[in-house]
């Protein structure tokens, strides 16, 4: 047990320490190497950057308002004529529950030209055949206004609608090289139920309205419809220029419609946009059956 004791207590002395082996007096101390990979200095550098006070003051509310408002007009001032073929479609059971229709489909050409000329072609008219149930068929007719102002999505933010609504921001988005400024309004008057209250989607870039959601407390149509759950307005840019791309309507009757039931979509989209290509008056004095240029057609 002494000798066995003694030889542990030699190798224990003997073991090179902690800091490393024994180094000869006057040679400078190794480094110590933690067991691990070897980093370079650079690769462990940290550094912080300290915070950056803005002080600029935030572009106010009723600001980004006028904005919008001097935006629209710009917009509308810089088309003077304008050629869209638009597709309108009607489907009803549009609740899931059962396979959806379609009731109509209208395709058309609409020519506007400043300041007050407007033309529509019908190209296409598709109305389904009347079911066994005894629908039958449906005719949607479009009269197309003239102008370019698209009041249907800036209704709520001309200069003599800032009265009749309660403006909020809702937030602020940067997508891509664009800010968009979300802003919902509602009627200021709760006792009438036809104006919609809504949420619009701002492009800072123009400070024009690029979407669009309205909503309604209740029916704006009682006692025929129930209930309108959505409409989605969403304008594209061709050519630089903010135009309309697709409306959606989804509503919900009260009690089934003749040939279209309980439950439909309302849908417009526009395609094939030709802006400022110089429209003769001779295309707006010709007579509504009358067929397009073949250069107008589609």
């Amino acid at each position: 047990m002494a000798v066995l004791l003694a030889a542990v207590l030699t190798l224990a002395l003997a073991a090179p320490s902690p800091a490393g082996p024994a180094r000869a007096p006057g040679r400078p101390p190794a480094p110590f190497r933690a067991p691990g990979p070897t980093l370079a200095i650079e690769d462990t550098l940290r550094t912080e950057v300290p915070p950056v006070l803005v002080s600029a003051p935030r572009v106010t509310l009723d600001e980004i308002l006028a904005r919008v408002a001097r935006g629209e007009r710009r917009r509308d001032s810089l088309m003077t004529d304008q050629s869209v073929l638009v597709t309108v479609r009607l489907v009803r059971n549009a609740d899931r529950k059962r396979p959806a229709q379609l009731v109509s489909e209208t395709v058309m050409r609409i020519l506007k030209k400043k300041p007050d000329r407007v033309r529509t072609q019908v190209l296409r008219d598709y109305r389904a055949e009347e079911d066994k149930k005894g629908r039958g068929q449906v005719r949607i007719r479009l009269n197309a206004r003239a102008g370019m102002d698209e009041e249907i999505v800036n209704f709520a933010f001309r200069p003599e609608a800032r009265r009749l609504y309660r403006y909020r921001i809702l937030g602020r988005d940067l997508v891509g090289d664009h800010l968009i400024y979300r802003i919902a309004f509602e009627p200021r008057s709760l006792l009438d139920h036809t104006t919609p209250g809504g949420l619009v989607w701002i492009d800072t870039n123009d400070f024009v309205i690029v979407r669009q959601e309205l909503t309604f407390t209740h029916s704006p149509a009682p006692p025929i419809l129930k209930d309108v759950n959505r409409i989605v307005i969403e304008r594209q840019n061709v050519d630089g220029h903010w135009v309309l791309k697709r409306m959606l309507l989804r509503a919900e009757a009260t009690l089934p419609l003749p040939k279209v039931g309980r439950s439909f979509d309302f849908s417009m989209s526009f395609d094939q946009y030709a802006i400022n290509t110089g429209l003769p008056d001779s295309i707006f004095a010709a007579r509504t059956g009358q067929a397009l240029p073949r250069s107008d057609r589609p």
